[in-house]
């Protein structure tokens, strides 16, 4: 809903003295209301904590579900470990020396408090339902870590989507709304995978305690060797994990630019095939893409070098710990080769718990960016009533010295102490040249801005939040850019009334001088209009947009610029219709074309946001030197 009349000023973001005014104070941030501040400070941690905040918050039955399934997990690797023993015992090794004996007595005691004999067919037969119990209990897991998921995103998807439209339409208009779909899409995917990774993180960290604690049963000495050169290669790995945080940063931007490009792209693809430019946007594109190629590279380089240096640094610690084992400790087989199998588990998980962190701090930035843009939708939200009050129009509306500036109070006003009256019944026309405010004029009406001095009142009633909604009921709006979504005649005209009944919907379409050209399509009302209605001419897109608007059963019907766009045939087409709808409704009419306005009961001549000249066709083009005449000679 593009309007001539203020389309240069719609483009600055809101100040942060007026964000801080429209939010909502709080004493205490709001989980992502906290992720967002991390941004400005780099505080990873506090988004880290927020993270697991709204994880919990989401799904706390299913978190404490999936934690008790980790627990159970790392009880069960520590009952595979136990098994070992008696095995090693088995193949004739000595397993009644130091910290083995002990693991071996434990596993007596467990096979003979199951009734049974220590023998391999046994020790086997066990082993194997433990690894049974174990895979069940990781699928388990992982489906509860991917249900987790799922309902996250779908959770900060719904109320990112519920921000982004309760936003006060200033907000709306002064963003891409490319931006605001690659967050909902791409973004909150990535948020997904984060805390995807972050669960898993979570069941490593505690399945790597279980493998420690044996550890250090087996040999104190050995454990703490290994701990301090893990330690020391966790000091060399550490700073590639600023790394991975800015290169999350990079993609995040990177995607957002592809993604915008994309749009605005393919939105005016027959403007740019009509100017020849598909070369100029293609390499524009091009240099996006390989923008975005470049920042995954990055983020790859990042990931192997750190996977390199683990996988070097443990085969190191694992031949350091080994010398120590055989050379110093002069540790028994059967304990070297428990400890061998412990380490060559727990280095893998080790591994992978540094690979998940370095993907978690990747992906913080997309957290950051959906927290940020649902905390500034929601400090824009549209102030909602305790209570809604129904409002109809049955005398007038009436603007009592309104001013309105799309840059804020102190600033140049688009619509300056403004008096305008508009009768119910009558068909009102608001003409003047480009900028003059009439676009303004018909959102303050609406209620989609709020004037910042005077007020707007229906039938002497100030419209308020309280009244807001349920005068939109009451409204149909046509403007200049006609929107139809990708189906069919049918599902277009129901789209503003679910309900409307077949009736109702061939009398919409007669009124909107729309019913013949309907009923020549292939499929007549099932005929699908293409993206944006593309498949119909300019003026059917509008009469359609006419019958959509009156298929409401309007009190008042605003019509923006309704054939601007238009050629004489489709214009003339337009203007019957409008006809047919006088005295039926009230109807605000605003137009550059002086012709259309004819018929109008009353004229509203604006300039520079102030009321210059009003009264009827014959009052107006009497006054030889009045603007309306100036604006008609021209």
């Amino acid at each position: 809903m593009a309007r001539m009349d203020r389309t240069q000023s719609a483009v600055r973001p809101p100040s942060a003295e007026q964000a801080s005014q429209s939010a909502a104070p709080a004493d205490e941030p709001r989980p992502l209301e906290a992720c967002a501040r991390g941004v400005a400070g780099g505080a990873a941690v506090s988004t880290l904590r927020s993270f697991v905040t709204i994880m919990v918050g989401t799904a706390p039955w299913r978190i404490a579900f999936t934690l008790t399934l980790t627990i159970s997990l790392s009880l069960i690797e520590g009952v595979g470990i136990v098994l070992v023993v008696p095995l090693l015992q088995l193949v004739g090794l000595d397993v009644q020396r130091a910290a083995v004996g002990r693991i071996a007595e434990l596993a007596a005691a467990t096979l003979a408090s199951l009734g049974l004999q220590p023998t391999l067919i046994t020790v086997l037969g066990v082993y194997l339902a433990v690894v049974g119990i174990r895979t069940h209990v990781a699928r388990w897991q992982a489906i509860s870590i991917i249900t987790i998921r799922s309902q996250i995103v779908a959770q900060l998807r719904r109320r990112l989507y519920r921000a982004i439209v309760d936003a006060n339409w200033l907000y709306f208009s002064r963003h891409r709304s490319a931006d605001f779909v690659h967050v909902l899409t791409a973004q909150v995917d990535r948020v997904g995978l984060a805390m995807q990774t972050l669960l898993g993180l979570l069941a490593d960290v505690v399945i790597a305690v279980v493998y420690l604690y044996f550890a250090l049963q087996l040999s104190l000495v050995a454990t703490a060797v290994v701990a301090v050169c893990g330690a020391s290669l966790w000091a060399v790995v550490r700073p590639k994990a600023g790394s991975a945080h800015a290169i999350g940063e990079a993609i995040v931007l990177a995607s957002n630019q592809l993604h915008a490009a994309a749009s605005e792209h393919l939105d005016g693809l027959k403007t740019a095939k009509s100017y020849g430019v598909q070369e100029r946007n293609f390499g524009i594109f091009s240099a996006l893409i390989d923008r975005v190629a470049q920042t995954g590279i990055d983020a790859s380089r990042n990931q192997t070098e750190v996977r390199w240096w683990f996988e070097v640094g443990s085969t190191v610690i694992l031949s350091v710990m080994l010398f120590i084992l055989i050379e110093v400790l002069a540790v028994p087989t059967a304990g070297i080769l428990l400890l061998i199998l412990i380490f060559l588990r727990l280095i893998p998980k080790l591994s992978n718990m540094q690979w998940n962190y370095q993907y978690l701090v990747q992906t913080l930035p997309a957290l950051n960016s959906v927290a940020e843009t649902l905390t500034r939708c929601e400090a824009a939200a549209e102030r909602q009533p305790l209570r809604s009050e129904r409002l109809d129009l049955r005398h007038e509306v009436r603007l009592e010295h309104v001013s309105f500036s799309y840059y804020g109070l102190g600033t140049s006003p688009a619509i300056r102490d403004l008096d305008l009256v508009i009768r119910a019944g009558a068909t009102t026309a608001l003409v003047g040249p480009s900028g003059a405010g009439k676009s303004t004029i018909a959102d303050l009406i609406m209620g989609l801005i709020e004037p910042h001095c005077g007020r707007v009142l229906v039938d002497g009633v100030p419209l308020s939040a309280e009244h807001r909604q349920s005068w939109r009921d009451r409204i149909g709006y046509v403007g200049q850019d006609t929107f139809l979504i990708h189906d069919t005649v049918r599902a277009n005209l129901r789209w503003a009334c679910p309900d409307a009944s077949e009736e109702d919907i061939q009398q919409a379409l007669r009124l909107a001088a729309a019913e013949e050209f309907v009923n020549r399509l292939p499929q007549g009302i099932d005929t699908v209009v293409g993206d944006r209605g593309v498949l119909m001419s300019g003026g059917e897109r509008q009469r359609l947009a006419l019958a959509r608007a009156l298929l409401r059963r309007p009190s008042l019907v605003i019509l923006d610029e309704p054939t601007s766009n238009l050629d004489a045939d489709h214009e003339r087409r337009i203007e019957e219709a409008i006809k047919q709808l006088r005295g039926r409704m009230t109807i605000v009419l605003i137009t550059h074309r002086l012709a259309m306005v004819r018929k109008a009961d009353v004229i509203h001549v604006l300039e520079g946001g102030g009321l210059v000249e009003s009264g009827s066709w014959p009052e107006l083009t009497a006054t030889a030197r009045g603007p309306f005449h100036a604006l008609w000679s021209a």
